[in-house]
């Protein structure tokens, strides 16, 4: 599977997105994309529908149906969880073992020190595969913090995101992970049909910076 050909971070109309999953996927089939992860916020997560484990049912319905749509195309049963300011996770009703894959991502505007405590913290809790959008919300970065980040995550092998929507300024951090001996992934983060599949810009950043793309399944 080439991890250039995926996009593992969409939102559809289940959450914050404004696209059913149908089209969705018939839009990363008409991109060649060969895998795509449907990774919608679930209550009380920010950016979620009120609703409890019947949305998340519904949504899981409509993914299998898209499958059987597009058998030719992987279509990953995804979620985007808050990470908390103390390292804990929002719940979700069903528990975040139900996804096929979990991106933990910080949703409040936090300095370095705030924002290493709390990832650090998630790191350790068996919850995430991917670290979603690792800067989007940061005020300051220290390069300190951002190595015992980076320690963290490789010792629970947790991949960091190139997210389309919240391009790194860091770039420091992701030579430290590439070092530490992370793998990284692409996210486009899109809510409509022309952002999926976006992600040329941050492969050609992984080229730059040489740092290891995968598709974490």
């Amino acid at each position: 599977m080439n991890p250039r050909k995926s996009d593992l971070h969409i939102h559809s109309c289940f959450s914050d997105g404004v696209e059913t999953i149908g089209a969705i996927v018939e839009r990363a089939v008409q991109l060649r994309r060969e895998v795509i992860a449907i990774c919608d916020h679930f209550w009380p997560c920010i950016g979620s529908n009120q609703g409890g484990i019947g949305l998340i049912r519904e949504r899981r319905e409509a993914i299998e149906v898209a499958r059987a749509d597009f058998p030719k195309i992987r279509v990953l049963d995804g979620a985007e969880i808050d990470i908390m300011p103390d390292g804990t996770f929002s719940q979700v009703a069903g528990g975040h073992e139900q996804f096929d894959l979990v991106i933990g991502s910080v949703h409040w505007g936090s300095d370095s020190s705030r924002w290493a405590s709390a990832v650090i913290g998630a790191s350790r809790r068996g919850v995430m595969h991917i670290l979603g959008h690792f800067d989007g919300y940061l005020s300051t970065y220290r390069q300190a913090d951002g190595e015992i980040v980076a320690a963290a995550l490789a010792e629970n092998d947790i991949v960091v995101e190139l997210n389309s929507r919240y391009p790194p300024d860091n770039l420091e951090f992701l030579e430290t992970a590439r070092d530490r001996g992370c793998r990284f992934t692409l996210g486009s983060d899109a809510h409509r049909l022309n952002g999926v599949g976006r992600n040329e810009e941050q492969a050609k950043l992984a080229d730059a910076l040489n740092l290891p793309l995968c598709v974490p399944l």
